[in-house]
């Protein structure tokens, strides 16, 4: 267009969009799954947290005498015991019992499996 052209138009309104960069679809979208990456990355370590506490209450459980000895017993049967004695047992400990499963590293003592000779 001509100069004259050009000056003679109305001036143009200006959009929000002016004051913003243009950007590639592929680049916002790689941009998301950068973001969802570092979310599962914070999960992840959120549920390893979760399971040393879990496995650090446990342990907490088998190595405290007050509830009675637990060679031999699993975890279930111990708190199980130990409530029936009027002992108190840690409700956590029965939480995480059914949480986690039938997996021996949670239902059994942390001596299971250990020869004593």
């Amino acid at each position: 267009r001509r100069a004259t052209e050009i000056a003679a138009m109305p001036p143009r309104a200006k959009k929000i969009t002016d004051a913003f960069k243009a950007q590639k679809a592929s680049a916002v979208a790689a941009h998301g799954k950068a973001k969802a990456q570092v979310v599962t990355i914070a999960n992840d370590d959120d549920d390893d947290a979760k399971l040393e506490e879990d496995l650090h209450e446990l342990k907490t459980f088998d190595l405290t005498m007050k509830y009675g000895p637990c060679i031999g017993l699993t975890r279930l049967e111990r708190f199980d015991r130990a409530e029936a004695h009027g002992l108190s047992p840690p409700k956590k400990v029965l939480e995480i019992i059914h949480r986690r499963g039938d997996d021996a590293k949670w239902t059994e003592c942390l001596w299971h499996g250990t020869r004593i000779t």
